[in-house]
């Protein structure tokens, strides 16, 4: 239809479209030929009709004009030249025969049928005189002007049927090039739009992708898994996705978007699993595409990969889409899906790397806090030094849960309210430190407290006022739990325990 319209439009097929049109006005002329030929007939039987009742058919010789005149304009002015012609000959033929018949047949009653013929032909030519002739001609004006103006006029119809016609044909061709013209801004302006709308959605991934590639390019394990799931999400539009991470020759799922709870996929796979060996052992990516891989996964998902880092060759994890939609599974998303699993593999063991390096550090420049690794050196020290000078040592031990707690923002804002409670609430002896590295544990170490009479009584005083800190900066949704935990106690039961007034919980109340 598109390549026809085009062929009109540039002027190809136009002889077609003429000769389509021809076509059609001769089966309407010949379909108008019968109506004109039905009109003709009874006008002249209705002529006929009244000639005889106002003349006794006389052809209404003393009538002027002659209402013969009738047919001949009109049927000339509506149909044209031959039409009129045979109008106009019919009328001479009545009219005339009209005249004649008349006296014929009185002279033929009266004289006879003999006598009667003889005196119509009147003999030869050579015996006509000028009165004669001059009878004959009022016999024969009319007709041949009947002629003549059915011939004019009838003319006049046809170039008036041509030029319509003409009209016809250029309207036609005026209206189809309209269509197609009409036809292609439509289309041209469907493209338009759309390719529009692929611009600005290629503009919202490429931001997106950016976005989220930012997230993971961070030291943290925790902070590399939040920005997974906007990552995975940006790349691969998955309905349902999940990240597990090798825990020995276990992989274990650490996080999972958009499962719903009646999802039975499995949590956990062993290496005597099909898909650990397959993603694990042999390194494949799985796709339900593949018949073999579709009967591996036994319906645990759509894709399944591992996790490998391209610096070090080694697997931290594999990343499965349980729900893909059926028009985002082809050949590019498999080569993506491979793609991501190596980015968010290296991601993953650089942080671990970094975090292995960092455990030998003394001050974490990232938390602002002392490292695990002092902590527990420390640990060990206050042990010795307790048991040396007697007194008690307990660690208080701190976690932040709650919404995205492991956000950069609100991981600063929870290790800002730790510090600001032991710099403006606790001795100079009392420092804080960061605990198991995951960005959201971490410990104090108390000289003088006994963790069996007064740690729980401390650690929820030192809960409460971290909590109380980030009510005053804002943070909603953080929860702060401590427990009390003995790093020694002396063996002999004292008369007092430690109070709120102890030196070690010094001033700065209130």
């Amino acid at each position: 239809m598109q390549s026809e319209q085009a062929r009109q439009l540039l002027g190809f097929g136009e002889e077609e479209a003429a000769r389509t049109i021809v076509k059609q006005e001769s089966m309407f002329l010949k379909s108008a030929q019968g109506v004109a030929y039905l009109e003709i007939a009874l006008i002249m039987m209705l002529l006929v009709g009244i000639d005889y009742l106002i003349g006794g058919i006389n052809g209404f010789a003393t009538v002027n004009p002659n209402p013969y005149w009738i047919p001949v304009i009109l049927i000339s002015v509506q149909y044209g030249v031959f039409e009129g012609l045979v109008a106009a000959f019919l009328s001479s033929i009545l009219s005339v025969g009209s005249r004649l018949i008349g006296p014929i047949l009185e002279d033929a009653i009266d004289n006879g049928l003999d006598v009667a013929i003889s005196d119509a032909i009147g003999g030869d030519f050579t015996s006509f005189n000028n009165e004669d002739y001059l009878i004959a001609w009022q016999y024969a004006a009319e007709p041949l002007l009947w002629l003549i103006v059915a011939l004019m006029v009838g003319l006049l119809r046809e170039r008036l049927r041509q030029r319509n016609q003409q009209l016809a044909r250029q309207l036609s061709e005026t209206s189809e090039r309209e269509q197609v013209l009409t036809s292609a801004y439509e289309q041209l302006l469907h493209t338009k739009e759309h390719l529009e709308v692929r611009v600005a959605g290629q503009l919202k991934t490429v931001f997106t992708l950016y976005q989220a590639a930012k997230a993971i390019e961070k030291l943290g394990p925790g902070e590399v898994l939040i920005g997974i799931a906007d990552l995975v999400r940006a790349v691969m539009q998955p309905t349902k996705f999940s990240l597990y991470l090798l825990n020995g020759s276990v992989l274990e799922a650490v996080t999972n978007d958009g499962w719903d709870d009646d999802d039975t996929y499995a949590r956990v796979f062993d290496s005597s699993t099909a898909i650990f060996q397959e993603v694990v052992g042999r390194r494949h990516i799985m796709s339900v595409v593949n018949t073999v891989d579709e009967r591996l996964l036994a319906g645990e998902g759509i894709l399944a990969g591992p996790l490998t880092s391209v610096d070090t060759g080694e697997v931290v994890g594999m990343l499965k889409i349980e729900k893909l939609g059926f028009l985002d599974l082809h050949v590019s998303s498999l080569e993506n899906f491979r793609i991501l699993s190596e980015w968010v593999g290296t991601a993953f063991a650089n942080t671990r790397r970094f975090r292995k390096a960092q455990g030998n550090m003394y001050f974490n420049d990232d938390r602002t806090l002392l490292s695990d690794t002092v902590y527990r050196q420390h640990s060990r020290f206050m042990k010795i030094l307790g048991e040396n000078l007697g007194i008690d040592v307990t660690a208080v031990q701190l976690k932040a849960e709650g919404l995205d707690v492991l956000h950069e923002n609100r991981r600063h804002a929870v290790i800002k309210a730790l510090r600001d409670v032991v710099e403006q609430h606790m001795s100079p002896m009392v420092q804080a430190f960061e605990y198991k590295q995951n960005g959201r544990e971490f410990a104090l170490i108390l000289p003088t407290v006994n963790a069996e009479t007064d740690g729980a009584t401390v650690a929820e005083s030192i809960a409460s006022a971290v909590m109380h800190y980030l009510e005053v900066a804002r943070v909603e949704e953080v929860k702060i739990t401590a427990t009390a935990k003995a790093i020694y106690t002396t063996p002999t039961e004292r008369d007092a325990g430690t109070t709120p007034d102890t030196p070690i919980l010094r001033a700065g109340r209130g």
